[in-house]
């Protein structure tokens, strides 16, 4: 993958490095990399990094990475949004983001990178993560430069979840610090030790014992939608980690064998043309009709 750019009458006589570093914004390693490698041309030919740009130039990076740490796999994919850059997938529920130590198929990340290989790309790099039983929108980048780029352009996230109960009040912002139960743990808790988080919500409807919320990130820890809900009583609904005796109980009489909580829309800026994308995805629950 080939970055090019032109340099701007006002970096005219400017060190490349200073250009590549503070407003291309790469990064140590990646510079470090790219050096090494002579992958740094101006004009088609290979210059030092203190090399002075004039106007008009033109810089080309080659972002070609090492073979990725997982197998590609051909799988059916739900495409929101894709470019020479971007990946935009709709997870289905259920099924893996990405791989893991004791799983390195059968997830959407090595489905989405044979489909990258298919259109000439050479890696995946996830942009945001969601776990198994959440579903939608799903964002990789095409280069590890370009994921770099992304978490300071992600301008909105936002989810759907049912919960138990009906929150009061019913809109609101939840601000409560999280942090791991136990060091290496899976499970986090709400802890004045922890990190700082901020969810929005929003209730759609309610209806027999049960809510329907729009809920926004500004922050992204882990497991941060759950634990919040759980935390002003209202858990989502089949959630076996982060429930109570009722939620279980509600969760059973309606049998609901999996959290409902969906990446329902996500808002970016595109790093090169400045736009403003936005994914939208709907969940396809059941249950919604006793809510709505």
């Amino acid at each position: 993958m080939i970055l090019n750019c032109k340099v701007r009458p006002d970096q005219e006589g400017r060190e490349l490095k200073a250009i590549l570093r503070n407003e291309l914004r790469l990064s140590a390693s990646l510079f470090k990399r790219l050096k090494a490698a002579s992958a740094i041309k101006v004009n088609g030919l290979p210059v030092f990094p203190s090399f002075r740009v004039s106007s008009g130039d033109e810089i080309s990076l080659d972002l070609a990475e090492p073979p990725a740490d997982f197998p590609p796999e051909h799988g059916r994919l739900n495409i929101l949004f894709e470019d020479d850059w971007l990946l935009a997938l709709d997870k289905p529920r259920g099924m893996l983001a990405h791989p893991s130590h004791s799983r390195l198929t059968g997830t959407l990340s090595n489905f989405a990178l044979q489909h990258i290989l298919d259109g000439g790309g050479t890696a995946c790099h996830a942009v945001n993560r969601l776990d198994r039983d959440t579903g939608g929108a799903v964002l990789f980048a095409k280069s590890g430069y370009v994921k770099s780029l992304m978490p300071e352009l992600i301008t909105r996230k936002e989810y759907l979840a049912v919960v138990c109960g009906t929150p009061d009040p019913p809109d609101g912002t939840v601000e409560l610090p999280i942090r791991r139960a136990r060091e290496g743990g899976m499970l986090r808790i709400v802890a004045p030790d922890g990190a700082y988080c901020r969810t929005d919500y929003e209730t759609l409807g309610s209806g027999e014992g049960l809510s329907l919320l729009r809920l926004e990130l500004h922050t992204g820890r882990t497991h941060q939608i759950r634990v919040h809900c759980i935390a002003i009583g209202c858990p989502v609904l089949g959630d076996k980690l982060y429930c109570t005796e009722e939620s279980r109980l509600i969760s059973d009489k309606y049998a609901a064998e999996f959290q409902h909580l969906h990446a329902s829309r996500l808002v970016f800026t595109h790093p090169f043309t400045g736009s403003s994308v936005e994914l939208r995805s709907v969940p396809t629950w059941d249950i919604l009709p006793i809510i709505l």
